[in-house]
């Protein structure tokens, strides 16, 4: 009989991948809903299970920081709970890099400060301090924190940001870039997924058991060759480079700890919206890749964030795409195949 995993946390792509993967490493797997509040929602005592994975309860942005943050963190120590109750071998919390804040040092370890900057930062490190929580009460907690996520079936990250390129630069071919920009890793979400197996698999509780784990790329790169090869699979060729601004970058990140997002950001991302409605209604595409600002995508565009990744590593753990560019061209090809996208670079859309 197959083991069996229970995946607790919002149905989504994350949910989908894991138990994809689950399955072709030989596992059976039940989604155990959880509920607004972050309580699970048992119909009956939960059956033996070999490992709970958690990824993560996903709480509207508008709403109030502290209901977020108390929710979130109620599905990890339900989780936890969970775990306790089917006799599970392993716990896994999916939780991202964003707790670290900036890093300080580069890479980043595992064991750095953690300093979240932003509202979503910080219900995410919440949620995760829970399942540590729970941790010191005996439960077989493994973390991972996996980089910048991307991949066909996701709906956010960099994926969401395509969209935004189709509005800004309309039927233009050339566009101009930045020269180099800040350095980042991305991660695939089949290796987010084979990195669950790996853990929930391995046979040395005390290799695993109680720590956490980086999930990233092996090749971070620098912000101009993300989007060289985006614009370029969109259909867009480069144009002039653009020098850095560090200045610009400040005033960025000023306004972003200083202004209020309804003051400063919701305005923009309705705009976005309505126009990325009319284009999706011209062209036939889908309304799914709403494209939208957010503090976190502005940080990131502002200082270096890679990551260390020699303790997934060390135990055995290789990315099955080390470097993002090829799967990244494969994942837009996709999204254009899907109908997410209209047909950018080739006189489909009005200019913005």
């Amino acid at each position: 009989m197959a083991p069996l995993a229970l995946v607790t946390g919002t149905p989504g792509a994350i949910l989908e991948a894991v138990a994809g993967a689950l399955a072709s490493a030989g596992w059976a797997s039940r989604h155990v809903p959880v509920g607004a509040d972050g309580s699970l929602r048992l119909e009956r005592p939960p059956d033996r299970a070999g490992a709970v994975v958690h990824v993560g309860l996903r709480t509207p942005r508008e709403g109030d920081e502290a209901l977020r943050s108390a929710a979130e963190a109620a599905a990890a120590s339900a989780a936890a709970e969970l775990a306790r109750l089917a006799g599970a071998r392993r716990l896994v919390h999916v939780s991202p890099v964003s707790v670290y804040g900036r890093p300080r040092n580069l890479p980043c370890r595992e064991g750095e400060l953690k300093a979240p900057r932003t509202a979503h930062e910080r219900i995410r490190w919440r949620a995760e301090q829970a399942s540590w929580a729970a941790f010191r009460r005996g439960a077989p907690l493994v973390v991972l924190r996996p980089a910048m996520l991307y991949g066909p079936t996701l709906r956010g990250g960099p994926v969401r940001a395509l969209a935004l390129f189709t509005l800004l630069y309309g039927r233009r071919r050339h566009v101009p870039i930045i020269r180099r920009g800040p350095v980042a890793h991305l991660v695939h979400l089949d290796d987010l997924a084979r990195a669950v197996v790996h853990v929930v698999t391995h046979p040395d509780d005390a290799a695993v058991v109680g720590r956490a784990f980086n999930v990233a790329d092996e090749a971070p790169l620098p912000l101009a060759e993300h989007l060289e090869t985006a614009l370029s699979a969109l259909g867009y060729r480069p144009g002039r480079f653009l020098p850095d601004v560090p200045r610009l970058a400040a005033t960025l990140l000023w306004l972003v700890r200083h202004v209020p997002d309804r003051a400063l950001l919701e305005p923009v991302n309705r705009r976005l919206e309505r126009r990325w409605l009319a284009v999706a209604a011209r062209t036939h595409a889908s309304s799914a890749l709403v494209p939208r600002l957010d503090r976190e995508s502005i940080h990131w565009m502002a200082a270096d964030h890679y990551y260390d990744t020699t303790r997934l590593e060390g135990i055995g753990w290789r990315a099955a795409h080390p470097v993002s560019t090829p799967a990244v061209v494969e994942t837009i090809r996709s999204l254009l195949a899907a109908g997410l996208l209209p047909g950018t670079g080739t006189g489909a859309l009005p200019a913005w």
